[in-house]
């Protein structure tokens, strides 16, 4: 016969022997996470079944609103354009320049058979964002416990962040959310091993990195993270995963590496300590300074007598070295390689945006006080929503946008047959086209400069105005068009001062960040200059 073990009067004594002596054993690890203790019956709202449910829906309305209020600007523009691209001529340019973001790419070729406005495109986008909620969710039950899981969904609901990058015709929500997914499959694959979950594990992997390449750097967190963990783990099915996740991004490695030109970067700077702090803002909901030090304090008062228990070799002190791993590591490296080829941008990084949130809910749900926890939560929800309303009055606001939108519909409505419309960044004129697709404009008599097409405005490097083409527009036309959404700089300066010399009448128009200038009435002395030159 055996005897029958009562489980809470074990804990219970074992408790009280901690707290009466200094037995230095005693650890963090003896007191029981809030997801293990008993529950009791009537629960509050926290604990309800339709809680989530309540979140979910509350964070696809906030992901909804002024959804379409925003022109496209130039990234949202290409991948409508790629989206509408023939087979061939859309591995073409996936090939030569578009291989980042390629599963996003994909979706969207299906999705715009809805509709090609603002708001049907950018909802593929809100569908990924508003999933990521319960996928928080069941990560961050797995982690810390059902309470944990549903602080940190509605955390990420009314996060700002969030909710931009949910609202954009880009791969970052989609991203995002298969971070999550891969990191839920690689705890399961741990602490639960059998072929369905590695090979979920396999499969969510590979498809973050085709939706955005720094998923590499996740893949790298996540492997290096397992040198804090201690007790069995299943070396043969987790390298024999590694291996297959590596074949499998192999073409996309090999796309990047040597058939990209690998030019599309290069817009971007070193980072300063003025980008570190914006990337801190960011990712902590744009709220606040405020609201950047309590989620500072949150997950330093998680983090560190979490990774403290690493001395006990127990797998909860291992889940606070996961997730400072992946929030630090990612960051970490990005910067380091920065400071040689710049590669630092913060929307690149919203992967590191969960263990944020999950490290601030498990902190929120030990303060053992109802009144306590309610207040803090409510601080911490009060400052996000501050973030969030910025966002949306940010959004409505036409002078601090690339309003390509109103710019192609005032050029389209005041340009003759014989006008130019020169681009002094090639690429912008994939903006303009697109407007001109969703304004069913056809046969349009402008004249394009420079004279490409859309496959190779995605897979040539973007250009200025050169010399020969300048000469070509003057010769041609008595009125051009300059549209950019770049300020004036040392690159636009040479084309510019060209066009003045060449033209007495100088017009300009802003459409938020978008400057539309009109060059015409041709100087007489300019142009026999310029046949005496040719001569």
């Amino acid at each position: 016969m055996y005897k029958k073990v009562d489980c809470n009067s074990s804990l219970t004594a074992t408790r009280a022997f901690c707290s009466a002596t200094t037995n230095r054993l005693c650890s963090r690890n003896v007191t029981a996470h809030p997801s293990q203790t008993v529950r009791t019956p009537g629960v509050g709202l926290l604990e309800s079944s339709l809680w989530l449910t309540f979140v979910i829906a509350i964070g696809t309305l906030l992901r909804f609103i002024r959804l379409g209020t925003k022109s496209f600007w130039l990234d949202e523009a290409a991948s409508a354009t790629l989206a509408r691209l023939d087979w061939h001529a859309f591995w073409g340019a996936i090939t030569h320049r578009q291989a980042n973001m390629v599963l996003y790419y994909l979706l969207l070729r299906g999705w715009i058979k809805l509709g090609s406005s603002e708001f049907v495109i950018r909802s593929l986008s809100v569908l990924a964002g508003v999933a990521a909620i319960p996928a928080i969710y069941l990560l961050g039950a797995r982690l810390f416990g059902p309470k944990a899981g549903r602080v940190a969904a509605l955390l990420l609901c009314v996060h700002a962040f969030h909710i931009r990058y949910s609202q954009e015709a880009r791969a970052y929500s989609l991203f995002m959310l298969l971070a999550i997914m891969s990191c839920l499959f690689f705890l399961l694959s741990l602490e639960q091993p059998s072929r369905k979950h590695w090979a979920a594990y396999i499969l969510l992997s590979t498809l973050m990195v085709y939706a955005q390449v720094f998923g590499g750097w996740m893949l790298l967190a996540q492997w290096i993270s397992l040198s804090f963990r201690r007790g069995a783990i299943a070396w043969k099915q987790f390298l024999l995963s590694v291996s297959i996740i590596c074949l499998f991004v192999s073409p996309l490695a090999y796309s990047l590496l040597f058939a990209s030109d690998r030019t599309q970067l290069h817009w971007l700077t070193k980072p300063t300590l003025q980008d570190l702090y914006k990337l801190s803002l960011d990712m902590t909901g744009n709220g606040s300074p405020f609201l950047l030090l309590a989620y500072g304090a949150l997950v330093l008062i998680s983090v560190v007598p979490g990774v403290g228990g690493i001395r006990s070799h127990s797998a909860d002190s291992w889940k606070y070295w996961f997730l400072s791993t992946w929030l630090v590591l990612p960051v970490a490296l990005v910067l380091v390689i920065s400071l040689r080829w710049p590669v630092f941008e913060p929307r690149y990084l919203i992967f590191c945006l969960p263990p944020l949130v999950l490290l601030g809910s498990d902190t929120l749900i030990r303060i053992g006080s109802r009144v306590l926890f309610a207040s803090a939560l409510m601080v911490v929800l009060g400052l996000s929503l501050s973030g969030t309303y910025s966002y949306y009055r940010g959004r409505a606001d036409a002078e601090h946008t690339d309003d390509w939108r109103d710019a192609t519909r005032y050029v389209l409505a005041e340009v003759r047959a014989s006008d130019a419309v020169l681009f002094n960044y090639s690429e912008e004129r994939l903006a303009f086209d697109e407007y001109q697709v969703q304004f069913h404009v056809t046969g349009s008599p402008i004249h394009e400069f420079p004279e490409q097409t859309d496959l190779e405005l995605l897979t040539l490097r973007p250009s200025r105005p050169s010399p020969e083409l300048l000469d070509k527009i003057f010769t041609g036309y008595k009125r051009v068009w300059v549209i950019s959404a770049y300020q004036p700089n040392q690159y636009s300066l040479p084309a510019e001062v060209a066009l003045k010399a060449h033209f007495s009448q100088h017009g300009d128009r802003s459409f938020g960040f978008v400057r539309v200038e009109l060059f015409h009435d041709k100087i007489p002395e300019a142009s026999g200059r310029r046949e005496t030159s040719a001569q």
